[in-house]
């Protein structure tokens, strides 16, 4: 190849390396915001299942998580730690994916 095929084929590649971050940005941040609104929603919706007193368990007072309405704050941990999770393991792939993608076409000679 001529020197400016080369200088070429270089440009494309960094132009290219580019959009892929600016893509992976957008979509990390479109995730985190999606999740936020998540976590959002699911606690407006354990709001109102919240009861005073203890409504689930009448006499029995052995399970402490169940007094006071204390089971819609476990549910909601739980659910917020499921989601982030998914979300980690999610972003964790696309990273993975993109890093294979550029591997390979940085290797490939033209």
């Amino acid at each position: 190849m001529t020197g400016k095929t080369e200088t070429r084929v270089r440009e494309i590649r960094s132009m290219t390396r580019q959009y892929r971050r600016q893509h992976e940005n957008r979509v990390l941040s479109s995730l985190a915001a999606f999740s936020l609104f998540l976590l959002a929603g699911i606690g407006v919706l354990f709001r109102s299942v919240q009861t005073p007193g203890v409504a689930a368990v009448a006499d029995g007072y052995g399970a402490v998580l169940l007094r006071d309405g204390a089971v819609t704050y476990v549910v909601i941990g739980i659910a917020a730690f499921v989601v982030g999770v998914s979300v980690t393991v999610l972003c964790i792939r696309l990273k993975n994916r993109s890093a294979n993608r550029t591997d390979r076409t940085e290797g490939s000679d033209y």
